[in-house]
């Protein structure tokens, strides 16, 4: 993986954590390794959390709730992700902030030869 990718998925999802807290709160982020050799990474928040209906949209590009915001970042997320055949996932309950994880193959797996 490209540092620069991996510092602009970071990057955004320390972003967007910090935004949603305004002037107080907690970001906890946390990496393991899964049995499967996986990396998986989470940032997670103690803000006001994400409408259950706006969770299935926060990864469209252009798409923001914020009064300023390009809705940019999470779709960047979800692309850098992409290309190293990672996924990415939000949990989240309205009142109890949010969590972003991201998990990668340890080791990039050959794609399949079709003749």
């Amino acid at each position: 993986m490209q540092r620069g990718h991996l510092a602009e998925i970071l990057l955004n999802l320390l972003k967007n954590a910090r935004e949603s807290l305004g002037d107080t709160g907690k970001i906890r982020i946390t990496a393991h390794c899964r049995r499967n050799q996986a990396v998986e990474i989470s940032v997670q928040d103690d803000g006001p959390g994400i409408a259950p209906d706006k969770m299935e949209r926060v990864f469209e590009a252009y798409y923001t709730t914020k009064e300023k915001g390009t809705g940019l970042g999470l779709a960047i997320v979800k692309h850098n992700v992409e290309l190293y055949s990672g996924t990415v996932r939000v949990d989240s309950e309205l009142g109890k902030g949010a969590k972003f994880t991201v998990v990668f193959p340890a080791k990039a797996l050959p794609k399949p030869f079709n003749k």
